[in-house]
Parts: structure tokens; sequence; C-alpha cells
């Protein structure tokens, strides 16, 4: 399956300047299958150590005495011929043991071989790591696939893309007879999701929705497992959290309540269980903010936050069966609000932004991001019937305070204006669009060591 990530693995190849690749992400998002095939293209030689699968392996790793030492374990341990210049060690599942991101900076100093990691962030302690090699490291993070990789392994032709993206740039309405079409491919991606796993029985299976719920199924059941296996002494909170998100999307605000994972609870306690979830990319979490002005985290509210799911289709599958159907079949019963919010934050967080959300009283929009070229874009995502109306939206265009000088309503309209021009509104298969307004993001690192 073509992915995004595979033009970040050749710029690192290009311009790795004496730096280690480590490729981060939740469980089953294909970090391995691209890395692999990444190497097996463009490396002369490529060796693949499974630290999880390869236990001898990883205990021979944790004993290496110095770099050489440890260079001659992975030479001893490589299923295949490595030579100086021309070769990719890849060591995959590093969270069995995170300490060897310490020798990183040797086995780049020693030169013989380009070194790539991965692992899932469920596990990934850096904290633990005795001396991270910073400068050493180049790190991407991989999340689900999202709706544009989706029509690509789908076989939507890249014409029909290709004019998608025209029509986003000329802010012009598509013909409708593509609209209804990518509408309708919209929903399936919201069913279906963006785990290679599940795409790739939906394709091989020439679209039958009727094994995607169960490996969906399976895939929460491994999260649950995970949770428990590595969130440690905080496991059950953790847990409790993951358990209670969809719940808490269906409600009319929202906006995760930490009380109801305790009465008692606070924010401040639970604080580390929901920075958990979001580096181990099973949950993306929105912060409310109090104005929508430059720098967004001016009055960002971490306490206050909405609590998305990582990849939709996983979503859809913890509710009854009858809500996948809704999705897909376009009905408007139940309210599918708090689904459509989700694919829209998975979007928006694959694109490059950072998510944060603005409401002062009963005023609220759903996202406001911050664009490459120094503004706020507030974005309102219409689920309902009543998409032009949004006095929230207009309440922010309308005032002088805040300079914004353009917001977006998602919805099922093809393109088009407002009556003052400066609020477009974009069906919601062109969220893969907005990348292009995107300001680069670091919100993953900061994560990481903030923790």
């Amino acid at each position: 399956m073509k992915r995004k990530i595979t033009k970040e693995l050749l710029e690192w190849q290009r311009e790795s300047n004496g730096k280690a690749l480590l490729v981060t992400g939740a469980r089953q998002v294909g970090k391995s299958y691209a890395i692999r095939e990444f190497g097996k293209a463009h490396y002369a030689h490529y060796a693949e150590i499974n630290l999880f699968d390869n236990q001898v392996a990883r205990k021979a790793f944790s004993d290496a005495q110095d770099v050489r030492d440890l260079i001659a374990r992975i030479e001893l341990f490589a299923n295949a011929e490595l030579r100086e210049g021309t070769s990719l060690v890849f060591i995959d599942e590093v969270q069995e043991l995170p300490d060897i991101m310490t020798w990183a900076k040797f086995l780049v100093e020693d030169g013989r071989y380009a070194y790539a990691f991965s692992g899932s962030m469920l596990g990934v302690e850096f904290k633990g790591v005795r001396s991270y090699p910073v400068g050493f490291v180049r790190e991407l993070v991989m999340r689900p696939m999202d709706f544009e990789e989706y029509c690509w392994a789908t076989g939507i032709s890249e014409g029909a893309l290709d004019q998608i993206h025209s029509a986003f740039e000329a802010k012009e309405p598509l013909p409708e007879y593509l609209h209804d079409a990518m509408l309708n491919n919209y929903r399936t991606y919201m069913v279906v999701g963006g785990m290679p796993e599940v795409v790739k029985a939906f394709v091989e299976s020439r679209g039958s929705l009727a094994g995607v719920r169960t490996i969906q199924s399976d895939l929460v059941t491994q999260y649950r497992h995970d949770i428990s296996k590595y969130a440690e002494n905080r496991s059950l909170h953790v847990r409790d959290i993951f358990d209670g998100l969809p719940l808490q999307l269906d409600g009319d605000q929202r906006r995760f309540l930490v009380n109801s994972v305790d009465p008692n609870a606070r924010y401040e306690r639970y604080k580390k269980d929901f920075v958990w979830l979001r580096n181990a990319g099973v949950a993306l979490k929105c912060d409310q903010i109090g104005e929508p002005k430059i720098p967004l985290d001016r009055t960002r509210r971490e306490s206050k936050f909405k609590l998305y799911q990582s990849d939709t289709g996983m979503l859809v599958s913890r509710y009854g069966q009858s809500v996948a159907r809704s999705v897909y079949l376009d009905e408007r019963k139940p309210n599918l609000g708090g689904i459509y919010e989700n694919v829209i934050a998975q979007e928006l967080v694959a694109a490059g932004f950072v998510l944060r959300y603005w409401q002062v009283g009963t005023r609220e929009v759903d996202f406001c991001v911050e664009t490459a070229s120094g503004s706020v874009l507030p974005i309102e995502v219409k689920s309902g019937r009543s998409m032009r109306t949004h006095a929230s939206l207009d309440y922010i265009m309308q005032s002088g305070e805040y300079g914004v000088e353009q917001g977006v309503v998602l919805s099922r309209l093809n393109v088009e204006y407002d009556k003052t021009g400066r609020t477009v509104y974009l069906p919601f298969y062109m969220t893969m669009c907005l990348g292009t307004l995107a300001a680069p993001s670091d919100d993953f690192l900061l994560g990481i060591v903030s923790v």
C-alpha cells in the first residue's frame, strides 16, 4: 500500500547527515511494513531484527559491552549479508529494549551501516533511557492511513484526486457526480478506517464490510491488552479512560469529563494517563482555548479537552452495528456528530495540525488551527441538516478583536462561499487538502519529553 511516509524515508536517506531513523506510532499502523519495503527497494543489503519475536537477540543486545561488541552481535543476528556503506539495519519493536536507543549515537558515529528503529509508542518509555541520543536520531510519527492514502489503496483514480485538489485550490465546486461519489467514499472510510490490516481485508474482499468489524474489534482488544502491559501501575486508570472514550464523544458537548472516570477525579491526578494515551498514538487530545489568536496556546486550558480515537474505523466498531449502518447509509439519526468530529480530527493531525477548539460560554467552534502563514483557521464540522447555520463561527469572523480572515465549514455541501465571501464551505473529503496550509508540528516531541 502506498504511504506518504515513504517520501519522508527517502528524504532521510538523502539527507540523513549522520542520523539514525526512529519511526514511532500506535500498534498496527504499518510502521514495519513501510520500513521493510523501503529498505528492500533502496538499499543493496537489508537486515531486520525483531526484538519482540527474537528474545535471544534482545538479551544479547542488552548485554553488549561497547559499540563494537553490539555491532558484532547485530551482524550475528542479521538475517542477511551486511556490507559497509550499502546496508540498512532495521531493529523493530524497540519498546522491548528501549535502552538500545542509547547506542544509536555510537552506531551512527561508527558509520558502517545505516540504522532504522521502530516501535509502538505503547511502551516506548524514552524517559527510562539512560541517555537519549539527541541530534543523532530523526524521529517520524506514523499514523493510520488518512483518507487520501485510503483512496490510493481502494483504487480511486489519481485523476479524480487531482481534480479534487484543483477544486480546493480554486475554491470551485466539483461536478456533482464526483462530489456524490466522494461523499460515499468518505462515509465508507469512516466505517473502515485507516488501519492497514483492515483496509487490506476490505480491498481483497472487493469492498465487503463483513470481516472488517471483526478485525477492528480484535485491534481494540489488543490495545486494551497493551495498556495493561505497558501502563504499569496506572493501567486501570488508562484503560478506564480508553473504555469511556466512545461514550464521551456521544455526549452533547463531546468534552471529556474527567469525573466520568471517578466522581472525585481531578485532571491533575489523571494528566499523565491522558498524555500516555496520546503519546501511545491511541487517542488524540484537543485542548480548549479561550481566544482564537496567535499563539493559540497562550489561552490553552489543558484540563478542558476533547478526546478522539486515533482511527475512525476502530471508533465506529466500538458502537453498536446500527451506528456503522447509519454512517454508511448517511442516515441522520442517531446523532453522529462525535464520529464526524473524530474523523476530521484524525485528518487534521495527519495533515500536521495541532488540535485545539475554542469555547467561551455557550459559544464553541469545533477546531481552531494555526497555519503556516501565521494565521488562525477556525473550522466547523456540520454533520446534520443545518449546514449553513454556525453562529459561533460567525461571531469569530465578525469580531474585529481576533483578526480572523477566513473560516471553514466542513459538511456534505459542495464548495461554495457564504454571502460575506470569508467563510468557505468544503465537503468533508476535502479535509485532505488542508495539509497545504499546515504549520510544522513538534507537538509529538514535546509530549514525549514532558512526561
